[in-house]
């Protein structure tokens, strides 16, 4: 498995005096739109920072699935960051995803009621494992943080949610 690690910047890690923040995904509850074979949504949130869609276990949502979105539950309200996220890489079967992360949204929102708040877009094409980090100066509040696109299925290796919690 492979490591974030100093990857990082650490101006984009570090907020306030309490030190390098964490990431507030990790292992919360998470849904997504549809689900392709066993690629379920709670794989871009189990700390795997692996690329590869099979070995990996990254998500996926049906091929025929043309609004596809994943979202995540933070369980409480937190001040976001950056979202960051690990597009997937060559995988073992030789299967080249390179054009798959492209014209993805990500929106915030506090309840379920409430309207949410776009946080950032990301045109693409992405590269073979390349990570997209989704800054926001405004830091808004936030409880969930879904990824979407409009046009074909969506596969997400890892995403990281950066922030404190309110």
């Amino acid at each position: 498995m492979a490591k974030w690690g100093a990857r990082w910047p650490l101006t984009a890690r570090r907020m306030g005096s309490r030190g390098l923040l964490s990431d507030l995904a990790l292992r919360k509850p998470t849904k997504q739109s549809s689900t392709f074979a066993i690629h379920t949504a709670e794989y871009a949130v189990d700390g795997n920072y692996g690329t590869d869609l099979i070995n990996n276990e990254c998500t996926h949502t049906n091929m025929n699935d043309i609004n596809p979105w994943w979202m995540v539950d933070l369980q409480t309200v937190c001040l976001l960051t950056s979202i960051r996220i690990l597009n997937r890489g060559q995988d073992s079967s030789g299967i080249d995803s390179l054009n798959q992360l492209r014209d993805v949204t990500v929106t915030v929102w506090l309840t379920k009621s409430t309207v949410n708040i776009v946080y950032g877009f990301f045109a693409g094409p992405g590269t073979l494992s390349q990570v997209v980090i989704i800054d926001c100066p405004t830091i808004p509040e936030g409880r969930f943080v879904k990824i979407s696109k409009t046009t074909e299925y969506l596969t997400l290796c890892e995403v990281d949610v950066f922030g404190l919690a309110v």
